[in-house]
C-alpha cells in the first residue's frame, strides 16, 4: 500500500505556520538539545539543524515517515530520529533544552500533546516550549444537516470537522474560554463561559476550536492547517439576544471534554 503524506503536505504548504514556528526554532535552537515531538517529515527538525542545534532528536510512531527522518539522518549527523511512541518510550539519556511540539488539534483533543509535554518536562523543567501558549475558543451554534433523513444529534457525541461546516450557523460570538501556557504546569481546566446569543432560535452544539501562540506575541491566524474544529451536542436550547447562557467546561486533557449548561 502506498504512503499517505496528503496531512503532511497541507504542513508543509502551510508557509505562514511555517515562517513563524522556524523564526522561534532559529532564536531558540542554536547551540541547544531539541526535542522535536512528533517530528512528521521532518520540517521543524530541519529548522533547528539549520539554526545550529547541538543536537535534535525528532520523535515519530508514523512508519510512512521514515525514510524522510532517515534521509535527515545522513545528511545531519547531529540528527537523531527516534522511533517510539514519545508518551510510554524509552527517552534518550541527553536532556532537552527546547521541546517543539507543533502537531496541533482542536482544545488539543486529537492528540496527547500536554501528556507527552509533562512527561519531558518532569526530566527537564527550565526546557524552552514551541508553541508558547494556546488559546481555546467556544461558540454556540445551530448544527443542521442536509441528508434529508429524520435524524437527531445526540447531545454528549462530536465531530471533528476540517474547514468551515457550511450547515452550521453562528448563534453566539466566539469565546476565549482558557488558556494553556506550555511553559509552567498545566492545570485541568474547570471554568464557566458566559455567551451572548446574537439573535432568538435554538442552539444544538457548540464549536471549538483553538488558536496556538508560536513565540510569545505571535498568534498565528485561523487559516490553511490551523482552521480544524470540534462540535460537540447538547439538548436542544431555545436563545434569545440578552440573556446569556453560561457553559461549565470541565476538561482534563488527558480524560476527554465534559460541557455542560449551568
Amino acid at each position: 500500500m502506498a504512503s499517505d503524506l496528503g496531512f503532511h503536505w497541507g504542513m508543509l504548504n502551510d508557509h505562514d505556520r511555517n515562517a513563524a514556528y522556524r523564526a522561534a526554532i532559529r532564536d531558540a535552537a542554536p547551540g541547544r538539545i531539541v526535542y522535536d515531538l512528533g517530528a512528521g517529515v521532518g520540517p521543524m527538525s530541519y529548522y533547528a539543524l539549520r539554526a545550529g542545534a547541538r543536537r535534535v532528536y525528532g520523535f515519530e510512531v508514523d512508519p510512512d515517515v521514515l525514510p524522510y527522518l532517515r534521509r535527515l539522518a545522513r545528511a545531519y549527523s547531529n540528527f537523531v530520529p527516534v522511533w517510539t511512541d514519545a508518551l510510554a518510550g524509552r527517552l534518550p539519556e541527553e536532556r532537552p533544552d527546547v521541546l517543539v511540539c507543533e502537531m496541533w488539534s482542536t482544545w488539543l483533543t486529537d492528540w496527547p500533546m500536554v501528556r507527552v509535554l509533562r512527561r519531558v518536562l518532569r526530566r527537564a523543567p527550565g526546557a524552552r516550549v514551541i508553541p508558547a501558549r494556546g488559546y481555546h475558543v467556544v461558540q454556540l451554534v445551530q448544527a443542521r444537516h442536509r441528508a434529508g433523513m429524520p435524524i437527531r444529534l445526540t447531545p454528549g457525541t462530536e465531530a471533528t470537522v476540517f474547514g468551515e461546516p457550511f450547515a452550521t450557523g453562528d448563534m453566539s460570538l466566539p469565546v476565549v474560554a482558557c488558556v494553556t501556557d506550555f511553559r509552567g504546569r498545566i492545570r485541568p481546566v474547570d471554568t464557566v463561559v458566559a455567551l451572548a446569543p446574537l439573535t432568538a432560535g435554538t442552539v444544538n452544539a457548540v464549536r471549538l476550536y483553538s488558536y496556538e501562540e508560536v513565540s510569545p506575541g505571535h498568534v498565528l491566524p485561523r487559516i490553511g492547517t490551523r482552521c480544524d474544529e470540534l462540535l460537540r451536542w447538547l439538548p436542544p436550547l431555545r436563545v434569545h439576544p440578552g440573556r446569556r447562557v453560561r457553559l461549565r467546561i470541565r476538561h482534563r486533557w488527558d480524560a476527554g471534554l465534559r460541557i455542560t449548561v449551568v
